[in-house]
């Protein structure tokens, strides 16, 4: 899958007629009944209406929220690693901050992860 993104509300219009009037498709408007917006809009159609619209729909919003919850947990790593950085400032032992960090992203990260961590970090 790729996704591209258009500025159909841009200035810059020197472009040939075929992308003016896709830009124009983009914002609504339908410059001709026959060619290529034509058959665009056509296909666009029979995509939505074959439900297969709805099934690529579920699979984006499956991989979606993957990438989300990836995302967080990196944050959370990032976040505890901070964490651990401020407990050795304050001349907390590796033990104590185990166990602190435990149980502060104990339910975002596992025990083996936060081990890892303060060995990597203390």
């Amino acid at each position: 899958m790729h996704i591209k993104v258009f500025n159909s509300i841009g200035k810059n219009r020197d472009l040939n007629q075929k992308m003016l009037d896709f830009l124009d498709y983009m914002n609504g408007v339908i410059n001709h009944a026959q060619g290529y917006i034509a058959d665009l809009q056509k296909d666009i159609d029979h995509y939505v209406n074959s439900g297969k619209w709805v099934d690529d729909m579920d699979k984006l919003a499956y991989e979606m929220s993957h990438v989300a919850i990836k995302a967080t947990k990196e944050a959370k790593k990032e976040d505890a690693i901070r964490t651990i950085q401020v407990f050795k400032q304050v001349n907390f032992s590796s033990e104590i901050v185990f166990e602190k960090i435990l149980q502060i992203f104990g339910n975002d990260l596992s025990s083996d992860e936060i081990k890892k961590l303060v060995e990597e970090n203390y």
